[in-house]
């Protein structure tokens, strides 16, 4: 027989139901939240850039949008009715910005919830990897580098081979990482590996690969923690497949498109493990990110947004 515990709680005013189902069973229809960002634009107050949306789907997983601004009731119920988060890249402040709000608060429900067993994965990207460092040391340890607008491959740390992320990889694959310019950075400060091996960072979270900027300057680029399903990439993985913005230097060759096929693959593999669901099909449908205006924007920037919160 198969257990089945049914949790009702009030919740941003409204009577809500979910269930955990036992573990064995398969978790075969993931939604993985992403934290919408703050921006100025005609189309609305914030927005989830496409290219995350279709990073997931890639490995199918569906995306629901997380609003900023909201109450810890509406993340904790987000967060209970999804199998995992994604912290995207972008130019705004994970310190002072509501996003930023919205990071913390979730990041603190992920943690509360693999203390007690529930297995919730949380993957950061760019500015995402950067603030769950800051939320880890408690301050912010990023120091400028020259490394924006630049493809390079990885320089493993030798605990790659044994994590989570790499550890099974297939072998093409870690080649590729290893030898060829796939990986697209976009950033301008990082967190260097003498501050990172010095500070609690080191105590929470694995090094699993460096890169040196342009100008021979070694900073961390591939994390994850070591007691949770935690990860972070300073790279992009989502942009060799979909980020066609000429201005960019992306790889978009067969190999690079493996390397993002395979990272969004692992991400989704561990939202499959998470047996959250939302209260019924006619709730989980009307929080798809499909229910949002979409909006591609024709001036020669290839850019994809879903804007959440309209003006």
């Amino acid at each position: 027989m198969k257990l089945r515990v049914t949790l009702v709680f009030l919740a941003v005013g409204c009577l809500a139901r979910f269930t955990y189902i036992s573990a064995a069973e398969s978790n075969n229809r993931p939604i993985i939240g992403i934290l919408a960002e703050d921006t100025v634009s005609p189309y609305g107050k914030t927005y989830i850039s496409a290219t995350y949306v279709k990073f997931l789907e890639q490995a199918g997983a569906r995306v629901v949008p997380i609003r900023g601004n909201q109450s810890l009731e509406y993340y904790q119920m987000m967060v209970n009715f999804t199998n995992g988060i994604l912290i995207p890249g972008g130019a705004v402040s994970f310190i002072k910005s509501a996003v930023g709000r919205s990071i913390r608060i979730v990041f603190e429900l992920a943690l509360e919830l693999n203390r007690k067993g529930d297995y919730y994965p949380v993957w950061g990207t760019c500015m995402g990897f950067q603030a769950l460092c800051y939320l880890v040391e408690g301050s912010n340890l990023l120091k400028p580098t020259d490394s924006s607008n630049v493809t390079w491959p990885l320089y493993f740390a030798p605990e790659a081979k044994k994590s989570r992320l790499f550890g099974s990889a297939p072998p093409d694959i870690l080649r590729i990482l290893a030898t060829e310019n796939v990986t697209q950075h976009e950033h301008s400060y990082s967190i260097l590996t003498s501050d990172f091996e010095s500070s609690t960072l080191s105590r929470f979270f694995t090094k699993l690969s460096t890169n040196k900027d342009r100008k021979g300057v070694e900073f961390v680029s591939s994390i994850e923690a070591k007691e949770y399903p935690i990860y972070g990439a300073q790279w992009h993985p989502e942009k060799n497949s979909f980020n066609w913005n000429p201005n960019y230097t992306i790889n978009h060759d067969a190999d690079a498109v493996k390397v993002g096929q395979y990272v969004a693959n692992f991400f989704v593999s561990e939202a499959r493990k998470s047996q959250h669901r939302f209260p019924s099909l006619k709730a989980e449908v009307l929080n798809l990110i499909q229910n949002f205006k979409r909006v591609y924007f024709t001036d020669g920037s290839f850019f994809e947004f879903y804007f959440i919160d309209p003006n």
